[in-house]
């Protein structure tokens, strides 16, 4: 993998594991309703932004990955939530990578359907955490039929504006050239090791 490319996943994954330790710890902790909706809608709007620049089989997958790393270094360990945001990211690949979907808002629709309906069937009946086999095929029906449902139709449309404004983005950076460019680079460098390192030290203090 070429340095650009790891640069890239690092900056994506940072981006997405943020918003998951800063916003979903304080939905989570406020006990907000359907707080998983709007944290798929930023994964999967992140993860278009990621592969409008890196259309590769597994880019999503390793993405998802490190933004669990990332979690996980700032909050406190919650293996349902890992499995999240990995699931979102290898649903992505699929749909996006596996099958070439070409209807962008069909493909975020399925990716959310089915993100949902393995994290909820997985949980409850392979990993048979408590709180979900307790409640059974009733929380399973309600967490993709409406949690579920709420994500799909948010990311139907706002996945593929998020396709459509990392294409335009893409093809304006790559028609600058000299100090504009290198400019665009280095944010994008400063920015990675930035949140990276705030992640780092998050979680040598958390021990502190």
């Amino acid at each position: 993998m070429k340095k650009e490319h790891v640069l890239a996943v690092l900056f994506f994954s940072s981006l997405w594991g943020f918003s998951e330790a800063i916003l979903g710890d304080a939905l989570y902790r406020a006990d907000v309703r359907y707080a998983s909706v709007p944290l798929t809608v930023i994964g999967l709007c992140v993860l278009s932004f990621a592969w409008a620049n890196l259309p590769q089989a597994g880019t999503a997958t390793l993405i998802a990955a490190c933004a669990m790393l990332y979690k996980f270094l700032n909050t406190p360990f919650f293996a349902c939530h890992l499995l999240g945001i990995l699931l979102m990211g290898i649903c992505f690949d699929l749909l996006f990578g596996a099958l070439k979907m070409k209807n962008r808002s069909l493909a975020a629709l399925l990716t959310a359907y089915l993100s949902y309906g393995s994290f909820a069937l997985m949980i409850t009946y392979a990993f048979r955490y408590e709180f979900w086999r307790q409640a059974g095929i009733t929380k399973v029906l309600t967490h993709v039929g409406i949690d579920g449902s709420m994500a799909a139709a948010a990311c139907a449309v706002l996945v593929p504006l998020s396709f459509r404004l990392a294409e335009r983005l893409k093809a304006s950076l790559a028609s600058e050239m000299g100090l504009s460019g290198r400019f665009a680079a280095g944010s994008v460098s400063a920015a990675t090791i930035g949140l990276w390192a705030f992640g780092v030290a998050a979680f040598f203090l958390s021990y502190v």
